[in-house]
């Protein structure tokens, strides 16, 4: 139980790094996207999925607003994001 609270408070801290990131270059199309479903409102893998499809979303569609460390970040987010997915079912 507490390796999963700590994996899931390592995915929210880097999350929260990018979105303060963003908020600071005022890069709003990726906040459009994340802020609709972050912070997760559950943490069951319903939550967990909603979370995805908007990092999936974010890397899809807004990749050239993205500096090449964002992007870094975001793809581990997404990896990390997954496996939680997984380990939830």
């Amino acid at each position: 139980m507490k390796l999963m609270m700590n994996e899931n408070h390592a995915i929210c801290t880097k999350l929260e790094r990018l979105i303060d990131e963003w908020c600071e270059r005022r890069c709003l199309k990726p906040l459009f996207y994340i802020l609709r479903d972050y912070p997760l409102c559950s943490e069951l893998v319903h939550g967990w999925v909603v979370l995805l499809e908007s990092l999936n979303e974010i890397k899809n569609f807004c990749h050239h607003e993205l500096t090449l460390s964002e992007r870094e970040l975001l793809l581990e987010i997404i990896d990390s994001t997954k496996r939680k997915i997984q380990e939830c079912k």
